[in-house]
């Protein structure tokens, strides 16, 4: 059975559509997701990801047990401070991508994909040599992310607070934690809070028309449209950071790290290459359609939409060949023109380009 929302009947009151994802009952939209997709890209859109994963790890060696099971170097965080990581499997291939927050000196957060929350704390707790306490706050936490080049404008005046010195992926903590964070390329912050302050949030910004509600499909799109890895698509198992074009979060010279030593030995040897494409012709390119060069099968897509924005399909594919010109697309038999053309798709977003 899935897993509900604490925020279900708010999401419900506003005309959720709702879906399984990872093992949640979701909202997938409220008022269709182009409309929620350029509102988030113009205004400002509110998201419930309290599926996601939220996991606090607490001890003198924290710090320690973190540099061990992530990619990154958590010696460039300070209290205050966010970092995209990568958990890895002992032979190098992605276990999950992660955010880490480091609250204090012995205590950090991990935000973990919703599908992998419990294979993350089982990986956690099997690893854990540095006598640190794990503890889940996924069920007793909401997760909020309000997204869109107005959001700090409408969060200042919702907290009464000067959001304006919270830097990219840095962040405060009082009562709750708000971070410059987020999944859509565009300025935003995301809120870890108590259920019931997550619900107020929620409410105000909805009912005094300061944020539109969103669902995952407009998450998806909005993401796409950044060339944003996604879990189960670009990244899995069965993929290394090296493959994945995510070797910017691993940190070779920081000491030992669990996936190390098959890193080291795997990054001349990819498999698979990520690329992006647009289309050239009109067709809407979909997760596992197939790619073709000539007549030779070379891929195959990992995310592929409409984009709201540039009016037509994009996506990211796995190929054997490092290509960079025409493909071609098999949608429903036929083939459809594209070309490689490296995320992101949307160039000028509240983002600034140094921050993405």
């Amino acid at each position: 059975m899935a897993k509900r929302l604490f925020l279900e009947d708010e999401h419900l009151k506003y005309g959720a559509k709702f879906f399984e994802f990872a093992g949640w009952w979701m909202p997938l939209e409220y008022s269709g997701t182009i409309n929620e997709h350029l509102t988030v890209r113009k205004h400002v859109g509110i998201f419930d990801i309290s599926h996601m994963g939220r996991i606090l790890l607490k001890g003198q060696k924290v710090k320690n047990f973190v540099q061990y099971v992530t990619t990154n170097d958590v010696n460039n965080l300070y209290p205050g401070k966010a970092q995209y990581s990568l958990i890895l499997n002992y032979d190098g291939t992605i276990k999950d991508d992660i955010i880490v927050y480091e609250i204090s000196e012995e205590e950090f957060l991990l935000v973990v994909n919703a599908i992998n929350t419990q294979k993350i704390l089982d990986w956690l707790n099997l690893n854990n040599k540095f006598e640190v306490n794990i503890l889940d706050l996924t069920n007793t936490t909401t997760l909020l992310a309000i997204q869109g080049p107005d959001s700090e404008k409408v969060l200042e005046e919702y907290f009464n607070l000067n959001l304006s010195n919270i830097k990219y992926y840095h962040f405060k903590k009082n009562h709750m934690i708000i971070s410059r964070t987020g999944y859509t390329g565009e300025d935003g912050f995301e809120i870890v809070s108590d259920p019931e302050i997550g619900r107020k949030i929620f409410r105000d910004l909805v009912e005094k028309k300061k944020a539109t509600p969103c669902g995952l499909g407009a998450r998806n799109t909005l993401r796409i449209e950044m060339g944003y890895a996604l879990y189960g698509h670009e990244i899995d198992e069965n993929t290394t950071p090296w493959e994945a074009n995510l070797g910017w979060v691993v940190k070779l010279n920081k000491g030992d790290f669990i996936g190390k030593d098959s890193l080291v030995e795997r990054k001349t040897k990819k498999e698979k290459i990520l690329k992006g494409f647009v289309m050239l012709e009109n067709g809407i390119p979909r997760d596992g359609y197939e790619v073709y060069l000539d007549k030779e099968r070379i891929g195959y897509i990992t995310s592929g939409t409409f984009s709201p924005m540039l009016k037509m399909g994009i996506g990211m594919l796995y190929t054997t060949k490092d290509i960079n010109h025409e493909i071609l697309i098999k949608i429903r038999e036929k083939f459809y023109k594209a070309k490689i053309e490296k995320p992101p798709f949307v160039k000028n977003t509240s983002i600034k380009k140094g921050e993405r």
